[in-house]
C-alpha cells in the first residue's frame, strides 16, 4: 500500500499569519498569490515536496527539488469554488508544472472540476468517500489508476477516472499518440504456464497482472 501524504503541522509564525486573515466563504482567494504569502507558500511547499518524495500528486512525475517554478502548490478543493479550505492542512499537496497549469488554465475560464461529493459549510471533508478525485490524503493512488507504458488507465475506479479526466493526464495522447508495444507469443506462452503451475493465489495475481499488462497496454 502506498503511503499516504501526513498533513503539514504549521510552524507558529505560520499559525500567526493565517490567523490575520478572517478565511469564510466570501475570502478572496486570489490573495494566495501574494507577496504577503511568500514565506508561507515557501513553507509548505518545502513540507510537501520533502514529504512527497518529489513526485507530483496527480501524474506522479517527478517534480524539482530546488526550484519552486517546478514544485507548484495544489488545493485539492479548489481554492476558486472552496475558498474556506485555502489553508486547511489536508487540502494541500505539490504538483508539476503540467498539471498546475492544467489546473489554472480550468480556473481562468470557470470549468474547473468541484473535486468535493458532500458540500460541507465549515468543516473540511474527512474521508475518501467526500471526494470525487484521488486524495493524496486519504487515497492509494496505485488502487485507483495504473500507469502502464507512459499513459494512465482507471483501474476499474470511478475516483480514477475522474483524476485522469480533471487533470488530463494522459496529455501525451494529443501529441505523441498511443503505440502499443508488441510482445512475442512465446513470453506470453511462458507467463500462462507460470500462472496455471503456480499454487499461491497472491503470487497467480502478480502473474496475471503482468499477463494483462502485456497483452493490452
Amino acid at each position: 500500500m502506498a503511503k499516504l501524504l501526513t498533513a503539514i503541522t504549521y510552524s507558529e509564525e505560520a499559525k500567526v499569519k493565517i490567523s490575520s486573515y478572517d478565511v469564510n466563504e466570501s475570502f478572496d482567494h486570489t490573495i494566495w498569490d501574494s507577496e504577503d504569502l511568500e514565506k508561507l507558500r515557501k513553507e509548505i511547499r518545502d513540507y510537501y515536496r520533502e514529504e512527497q518524495k518529489a513526485i507530483c500528486s496527480y501524474c506522479r512525475q517527478v517534480i524539482s527539488i530546488v526550484y519552486p517554478t517546478d514544485a507548484h502548490i495544489e488545493h485539492i478543493a479548489p481554492k476558486s469554488l472552496h475558498p474556506e479550505y485555502t489553508f486547511v492542512e489536508k487540502n494541500l499537496c505539490v504538483v508539476c508544472s503540467d498539471c498546475n497549469q492544467i489546473k489554472r488554465n480550468q480556473e481562468t475560464i470557470k470549468e474547473i472540476p468541484d473535486t468535493i461529493k458532500n458540500k460541507y459549510k465549515k468543516k473540511y471533508p474527512n474521508k475518501s468517500d467526500d471526494f470525487y478525485i484521488v486524495h493524496p490524503h486519504f487515497d492509494d493512488f496505485d488502487k485507483h489508476i495504473l500507469i502502464i507504458n507512459g499513459f494512465y488507465i482507471d483501474n476499474d475506479s470511478r475516483k480514477g477516472n475522474f483524476t485522469i479526466g480533471a487533470c488530463r493526464l494522459n496529455r501525451k495522447l494529443s501529441i505523441s499518440g498511443w503505440e502499443p508495444e508488441v510482445v512475442e507469443e512465446t513470453v506470453i506462452i511462458e507467463d500462462f504456464t507460470k500462472f496455471i503451475e503456480e499454487k499461491n493465489v497472491l503470487k497467480k495475481g502478480k502473474i496475471l497482472e503482468s499477463i494483462k499488462r502485456k497483452l493490452f497496454f
